[in-house]
C-alpha cells in the first residue's frame, strides 16, 4: 500500500510537460530588457507602485523574470498594466526550438481569468554567420514566415533580423491550464538555432492588465 501511495504522489508531482525548459531562470536564462515591453523598471529599494483596479485590488508590478521561474502560485506572475506585452528571453544555450509552453493558473482559482494571455507570436532573433546565411537564403526564396503578419519582427525591436517561429492562442477554456504548442518553422527545418526568442502577446482575454505566469521553450 505504501509503495502504491508513493507512486500516486510521484505521478501527481511530476511535471506534466516532460520537456526540458531552455527558458528557465534557474538554469541560466535571462530577460533581454531591450526586447521587453513594458520596459523593466530599474532596481530600487523602494516598493513598486501598486496596480489599482484589478480583481486582486492593490497589486505591485512584478519583474519580467517572474515569467521564467518555476512558480505557479497565485499572483506569482509578470504583471503588466496593458492588454498586450512583449518578453525577450535569452535562452540557456542556442537551441532549435520545437515547442513552447504557456503556464497559467486554472480558470477555477483565477480572480480575473481575463488577465491570461490569448493571441501570441514567438519570434527568433537571427544571429551568427551560419544562421544569417540560412536567413538570407530563405528570404531570397520568399519563405521567411514573418511575411504572414505583415512585419519583419516583434513590435518593439532593434534592427536585427527576426524569424516568426509560431503563432498560437492560449485557451482559458481548455481542459488543462498548462498548454504546449508545436513550433513548425521552415527556419528550424533548415537548421537554424536561436539564443534569443521574443514572446509577443497581442491581446489577453479582456482585462486591463496581463499576467504571464510562465513561458517555457523546448528543443
Amino acid at each position: 500500500l505504501e509503495a502504491y501511495v508513493q507512486r500516486l504522489v510521484s505521478t501527481a508531482l511530476r511535471d506534466p510537460v516532460g520537456r526540458r525548459d531552455f527558458a528557465l531562470l534557474q538554469d541560466g536564462a535571462v530577460v533581454v530588457s531591450k526586447l521587453t515591453y513594458p520596459a523593466p523598471s530599474p532596481p530600487s529599494s523602494k516598493r513598486s507602485k501598486p496596480i489599482v483596479g484589478s480583481s486582486f485590488g492593490h497589486r505591485e508590478r512584478s519583474a519580467p523574470e517572474a515569467a521564467l521561474r518555476d512558480d505557479l502560485r497565485v499572483g506569482e506572475c509578470w504583471l503588466v498594466r496593458s492588454s498586450s506585452a512583449q518578453l525577450g528571453v535569452g535562452l540557456q544555450s542556442f537551441v532549435a526550438p520545437t515547442h513552447i509552453t504557456i503556464d497559467h493558473i486554472p480558470l477555477e482559482i483565477a480572480a480575473d481569468i481575463g488577465e491570461a494571455p490569448r493571441t501570441m507570436f514567438l519570434w527568433g532573433l537571427v544571429e551568427g554567420a551560419g544562421n544569417l546565411a540560412i536567413y538570407r537564403n530563405l528570404t531570397e526564396r520568399g519563405e521567411v514566415l514573418s511575411a504572414i503578419v505583415d512585419r519583419q519582427g516583434p513590435l518593439h525591436r532593434d534592427n536585427s533580423p527576426y524569424v516568426l517561429l509560431a503563432s498560437f492562442d492560449y485557451n482559458i477554456y481548455a481542459p488543462f491550464h498548462i498548454q504546449t504548442f508545436s513550433i513548425s518553422s521552415v527556419a528550424i527545418e533548415e537548421g537554424m538555432y536561436f539564443g534569443v526568442v521574443v514572446l509577443e502577446i497581442l491581446e489577453n482575454w479582456g482585462a486591463e492588465t496581463t499576467c504571464l505566469y510562465r513561458i517555457r521553450i523546448h528543443g
